[in-house]
């Protein structure tokens, strides 16, 4: 499964350039936009192959997003991380086109490559792939693996 990604390189604040500061701006989002953030969100690419979350969640979405908030806050500085469709999505109606730095797709199966040679580099990624161990679709990769349940979309929402 491809995933399509963007870059961004959200700079600091300025109105004046049409900038805004992303904190108060996404404050005022629903629970279901903010748990699309939550889960399409991640750090920028350390290792061909793996993704990381740019923000450590935990059972209440408020307190996760509130951690978001505070590392999408470019009031002083600019924020760089990646972001697939869904969170684009919500992104885009704030920041103008300049914050994208760039996009690329990521194949989800190469995580499911045999990497077992005991490198540094092998135990880091076979770790990885535990903590991403059920990304196989797409329903998987935006559902935290912990959460499923309590995570998961209301069918009612759907």
């Amino acid at each position: 499964m491809m995933v399509h990604l963007t870059d961004y390189a959200v700079p600091v604040a300025d109105p004046d350039a049409g900038i805004p500061n992303l904190r108060p701006e996404l404050e005022q989002l629903d629970q279901a936009e903010r748990r699309t953030l939550l889960t399409g969100l991640f750090k920028l690419e350390r290792m061909p192959g793996t993704m990381e979350r740019l923000s450590t969640l935990v059972e209440d979405v408020d307190t996760s997003f509130a951690d978001l908030l505070t590392l999408l806050d470019n009031a002083s500085r600019e924020r760089r991380f990646v972001a697939i469709d869904e969170a684009k999505a919500i992104l885009d109606r704030y920041l103008p086109d300049t914050a994208v730095a760039g996009t690329h797709d990521w194949d989800v199966a190469r995580l499911l490559e045999p990497y077992g040679d005991g490198t540094y580099h092998g135990k880091l990624l076979k770790r990885t792939r535990k903590q991403l161990r059920s990304v196989s679709n797409r329903e998987a990769l935006t559902t935290p693996f912990l959460f499923r349940r309590t995570w998961a979309t209301p069918v009612a929402d759907r």
